[in-house]
């Protein structure tokens, strides 16, 4: 033998070996078959995502296996150079690779849909087939399969929640515990509602396309990237070495730069951000459920920022989403189990300091944890949907209350109740109908009724509550913007909304008397309101110089702890004898 084949013998065994620990550690599945469709490579992954163990299927025809007759022609087939299948692919020369979907068969007998990159391992009909199987999709029952369009977006082409969910699954499986293996990004579109209810949903189905496409070149071709519904997608990055949550972030800055640009629509910009949650596996999280879980907590915590933010899922979250969860648990309980209560603060008449009506304010008598500060469950009951039927409970409890007081025969000016309503109750479609029955069956005259509506909570979707108003309008009950100086204050909108009643937050009228500054801005808010033919409430007051500073710039009522602090309804009429009319 020359010395030229000698050397060639341990520079190919050298190959060889590389390559076998290149198979047996790849975190995709590798099957490799010969000439003769016989399996003669079957790494650990491959073990793992399609249940075979490898002395079972290693010797063995590869339609005994993962490709029986009933999902036709296996892939794992060569005729002359080329790979073939029921599609007829591009050729795969020995060294090259064509990338195709794959339907196999699970050893309990489900059915699997994958992608896979196959290449010829030798040259001519003799010559083998490799493949490194990889995006496995739901496994599904046995006799059924799941086609592309099972696993795959039909608007934006991007796998669904579905490919997404079995593709975490096998990064946590594959994690193998080391802590940031994993990360999972969720981005939701800020402001997208309001591109579907003024542009219309064709358009906002082209922002949504558009928007995958950005995201995908921000992606790359080595991580996934899904629709998870609505206006959400999801991103899945992996790294042994614990640097998943480097990857993520590289991501978030290459996505929210694309998605910084412009989108051109029909002639005009419409222009996007994102609120974006990060999720790595730590902090003992093994299975996916909660590592998406944690996800949306972080998600919904930017979007409680204001949006435009990215969050991480942190320790303090971690404690924070397990605090929400016990209350929102605790929630649904307290209306049955009679918990909540109603506290009223009285509205006065500044000239005359006469009592014109209540604002209703709810409370929670925990059975353990006490008196539950509002800004402790009304939060975690706006985000579960919990504060539909507590906001309804408020407002017919508040009604009947009211109905007493008027029954009872005390007498006064007039008499009303105002009751909040919260941006998620003005997105209920059956707001208008239940404010209806709630007035029919309390008997309440809707006049007596004042509904109470944040800034923020109308500037949410501002056509959309526009609608709301008017029709809430239509019952006969008083429209207040809550708040007012602390949201987007808007003139245009206080014009265009059918408002009666504007409150002055409680952070400008404690600077009356005080600062000359704070006096000019709640003179100006409340000449604004009066040209434009709003009565005025200051909220907060709590000293007799307010009262005169407020009662010389000419603003109608007031409520504060001057007056009194909530207090539940028979404890206030006992305490001040307080007098409302019907």
């Amino acid at each position: 033998m020359s010395k030229a084949g000698r050397r060639a013998e341990p520079e190919a065994a050298a190959g060889t070996d590389r390559f076998a620990q290149l198979v047996a550690f790849c975190p995709d599945a590798y099957l490799e078959v010969d000439g003769a469709g016989v399996v003669t490579e079957w790494n650990p992954r491959a073990e793992e995502v399609l249940g075979w163990p490898r002395h079972e299927v290693v010797g063995r025809g590869i339609g005994e296996t993962v490709f029986p007759a009933e999902l036709g022609s296996s892939p794992f087939v060569r005729t002359g150079s080329r790979a073939v299948d029921a599609s007829g692919p591009d050729e795969a020369q020995s060294g090259g690779g064509v990338r195709r979907e794959i339907e196999l068969r699970h050893r309990a007998g489900h059915r699997i849909i994958a992608e896979g990159l196959l290449f010829a391992t030798g040259p001519g009909a003799d010559g083998g087939v490799g493949g490194f199987i990889y995006d496995m999709g739901e496994v599904a029952p046995p006799g059924e399969l799941l086609s592309h369009s099972d696993l795959h977006d039909g608007l934006t082409g991007l796998p669904n929640r579905l490919l997404f969910g079995s593709r975490l699954a096998d990064a946590v499986a594959t994690a193998g515990g080391i802590p940031g293996a994993v990360a999972v990004v969720l981005l939701d579109l800020d402001r997208f509602k309001a591109i579907n209810n003024s542009l219309g949903h064709e358009t906002g189905d082209q922002v949504l396309t558009a928007v995958a496409e950005r995201l995908r070149r921000a992606a790359g071709d080595g991580e996934l990237l899904a629709r998870f519904g609505g206006d959400e997608f999801l991103a899945l990055f992996q790294s042994q070495d614990g640097l998943s949550g480097e990857k993520a972030s590289d991501f978030i800055e290459r996505a929210r730069k694309g998605l910084s640009e412009p989108f051109e629509l029909g002639g005009s910009e419409v222009f996007l951000d994102v609120s974006v949650g990060v999720a790595l596996n730590t902090f003992g999280v093994d299975d996916p459920a909660t590592l998406l879980s944690n996800a949306e907590a972080a998600m919904y915590q930017a979007k409680l920022r204001g949006g435009s933010s990215i969050e991480m899922f942190g320790e303090s979250m971690r404690i924070e989403v397990i605090d929400r969860m016990t209350t929102e648990h605790s929630l649904h309980r307290a209306l049955e189990r009679s918990e909540l209560m109603l506290h009223y603060q009285p509205v006065v008449e500044i000239e005359g300091v006469t009592t014109v009506g209540m604002e209703a304010l709810v409370r929670w008598q925990h059975p353990d944890r006490g008196l539950v500060p509002p800004y402790r469950f009304i939060p975690v009951a706006e985000e579960s949907g919990l504060i539909i039927p507590i906001g309804a409970w408020v407002l017919e409890e508040a009604c009947h209350q009211l109905r007493d007081w008027h029954h009872q025969g005390q007498t006064g000016p007039r008499g009303s109740v105002e009751v909040n309503l919260s941006a998620r109750q003005i997105d209920d479609p059956q707001i208008v109908r239940t404010v209806e029955e709630i007035l029919t069956r309390t008997g309440l005259p809707p006049e007596h009724l004042t509904l109470e509506i944040t800034e923020s909570a109308l500037m949410k979707d501002a056509a959309s509550a526009l609608l709301v108003l008017r029709a809430l309008k239509n019952i006969g009950v008083l429209l207040a913007i809550d708040d007012f100086g602390t949201g987007y204050s808007s003139l245009s909108y206080l014009q265009r909304f059918p408002l009666d009643i504007l409150k002055v937050d409680r952070m400008f009228v404690e600077d009356l008397g005080v600062s000359a500054e704070g006096e000019e801005i709640v003179s100006a808010v409340i000449n604004l309101a009066h040209a434009l033919g709003l009565k005025v409430v200051a909220e907060g007051v709590e000293t007799t110089e307010q009262l005169d500073v407020l009662r010389s710039l000419h603003c109608d009522f007031a409520q504060g702890y001057l007056f009194s602090r909530p207090l539940p309804a028979a404890e206030l009429i006992a305490a001040f004898g307080l007098q409302i009319s019907a």
